[in-house]
């Protein structure tokens, strides 16, 4: 007696039952985002705090001295320099700095070893286990130190101006500020982190199959993603000037 006959779509389901496909934000791939934004998020946030207050401090005394603006004045126009554009690059360069260097060393150490081509013959979806947790967590996470670089500065330039952090002053400011620009620096920053992240996976690290490359690959990654995200923010300045784009 034969045994009955598998169509082929049959076949297909049945392997595709075999292979374990994790979910997005569940089980290893939710550790694998969960460590990459405690390490971009939180052990980044004193870098960007130490920027903040410098950058907040030493700009707010040349606007009254090289410009002569007043305290108030000098205020305003460093938050719509922090919120519009030093915000997206100072986070930028810090995430390039320590997590992008982190990513393209562990992504490149998967390929030398061959663990990620194991994963992958085990019939684990390397994209939802390896790069998407990185790409989101890297996006939530530079969002925030957006916002910790941007409250910093604000209440550094306050103690330079008053001697005292001025919670008020800073809210006077940000509530002039239009709400579009201040969220749009956030999603901006962490847009253009998310899209450096995949530049580097896919250009960078790619191809990468000895140990020496290893530090080649981040340094070549670090570089790479500095130079997109100044170039992403360059255009945005340059579309977002254009009267019919505002």
């Amino acid at each position: 007696m034969r045994p009955p006959k598998i169509s082929a779509a049959e076949v297909r389901r049945m392997k595709g039952n075999l292979l374990f496909k994790p979910h997005l934000l569940t089980g290893p791939a939710l550790l694998v985002f969960s460590r990459q934004l405690y390490y971009t998020g939180v052990q980044s946030a004193g870098v960007v705090v130490l920027a903040g207050a410098l950058i907040g401090f030493g700009f707010v005394y040349s606007f009254e001295a090289v410009l002569s603006l007043s305290g108030s004045r000098a205020l305003e126009l460093l938050a719509v320099l922090a919120v519009r554009s030093l915000g997206v690059l100072i986070t930028g360069f810090v995430f390039a700095a320590r997590s992008i260097t982190a990513i393209s060393a562990e992504m490149t150490l998967l390929q030398v070893t061959g663990e990620r081509t194991t994963l992958e013959r085990l019939g684990i979806d390397t994209r939802l286990y390896l790069v998407l947790p990185r790409v989101l967590a890297s996006v939530l996470g530079v969002a925030i130190l957006d916002l910790y670089f941007v409250a910093t500065t604000l209440l550094a330039a306050t103690v330079a101006l008053s001697g005292r952090v001025d919670v008020l002053a800073v809210e006077r400011v940000i509530s002039g500020i239009d709400p579009a620009l201040v969220f749009g620096g956030v999603i901006r920053a962490g847009i253009f982190a998310g899209i450096a992240v995949l530049w580097v996976l896919r250009f960078a690290v790619r191809g990468r199959r000895t140990f020496p490359e290893v530090p080649v690959a981040a340094s070549a990654a670090v570089l790479q993603s500095i130079v997109l995200m100044l170039l992403l923010e360059t255009a945005y300045q340059l579309l977002s000037s254009q009267p019919g784009l505002r």
